[in-house]
């Protein structure tokens, strides 16, 4: 789909500064008054992308080849189920990773030949090789209580984070999204070390977040619930986030690597002397009493095909951790 590309933004894209509060969500270990394990933030007048849908080359290392394909969808959905049966995950986890595959793997119908022999991912997805320049900020702070993810249903964990980010879309629209708890997700495979995650690495093939992404190192991240408010209206209470602050993976043309490629040089970097960004994706998937269950996000920012964004990828490309 049509996108605007970033030499583009980074010459056309006028963005009005918005005022940006600093307060956080309220956790139980902030409300105690712990000292987080760690804060990652980003002041207002920084650069800060608005991902919009696009296609996914897809990585070998990762997705292996037509002939040998891996990380598939129907292994993932199979064992879905019998975790379901067993009464290990929610019931509504099996469609919902029929709905939104990307969560665990990508089918093998999804999957075009790529012009470089490889294999890509034509279906718009929230992982492209372009972004469009927007305003924003945000602030997070991790308590990492366990290492692992705790025994028991998904979703009762031990850690905890605080998390408030606001942002405009190129649209003009303005965003605010409030991290309310965190999580132990409940997909197969994955190991989020209790829903804050500290000094490890995820996504790329190790199971553990969409293998769209390359494999990164973590400096911190969490998977969570929250609410989200658009243009100062609470649109969805009870969205499904995920933020991460990792090692570098956009390069200076602000495409995001494979993971053949990583860890990317200094040189590649798409801010000099940035070792390290932040992405923030409210996910289309809601927590309801029954599970999650896809659910798109209610942006205002409207595509080329008349249709809303149905989900939200922020990147923060000049973000501090601060200890």
């Amino acid at each position: 789909m049509d996108t605007i590309s970033t030499v583009t933004c980074r010459l056309a894209a006028t963005t009005a500064a918005v005022g940006l509060a600093t307060a956080i969500a309220p956790t139980s270990a902030a409300a105690q008054g712990e000292v987080p394990d760690r804060v990652t933030q980003q002041e207002a007048g920084q650069v800060v992308y608005w991902v919009p849908p696009g296609p996914r080359p897809l990585s070998e290392e990762v997705f292996g080849t037509a002939a040998n394909p891996t990380m598939t969808l129907a292994p993932k959905v199979e064992q879905a189920r019998e975790m379901v049966e067993a009464g290990k995950l929610p019931p509504t986890v099996p469609q919902l990773l029929k709905d939104l595959p990307l969560l665990v793997g990508v089918p093998e119908k999804a999957r075009s030949p790529g012009l470089d022999g490889g294999q890509i991912l034509k279906q718009p997805t929230p992982f492209p090789d372009d972004g469009m320049i927007v305003d924003g900020h945000f602030r997070a702070e991790f308590f990492d209580e366990t290492s692992t993810d705790p025994a028991g249903p998904p979703g009762e964990t031990p850690d905890a984070a605080a998390m408030e980010a606001e942002f405009t879309d190129p649209q003009g629209n303005a965003y605010r999204v409030v991290l309310d708890h965190v999580v132990k997700p409940p997909f197969p495979g994955y190991e989020t070390d209790g829903g804050v995650m500290l000094d490890d690495v995820h996504h790329g093939s190790t199971g553990t977040g969409t293998p769209l992404m390359p494999q990164v190192w973590t400096v911190a991240a969490f998977w969570g619930v929250g609410e989200v408010y658009v243009n100062g209206e609470l649109a969805a209470p009870r969205q499904v986030m995920h933020l991460m602050t990792s090692e570098t993976v956009r390069t200076t043309d602000y495409r995001l690597a494979l993971q053949e490629e990583m860890p990317l040089a200094p040189e590649q970097w798409h801010v000099d002397d940035q070792p390290h960004h932040t992405h923030l994706i409210v996910l289309p998937v809601e927590a309801t009493d029954r599970g999650p269950a896809f659910s798109p996000v209610p942006t205002s920012f409207e595509l080329p095909n008349g249709e809303t964004q149905p989900f939200m990828h922020v990147m923060f490309e000049q973000d501090t951790v601060v200890n």
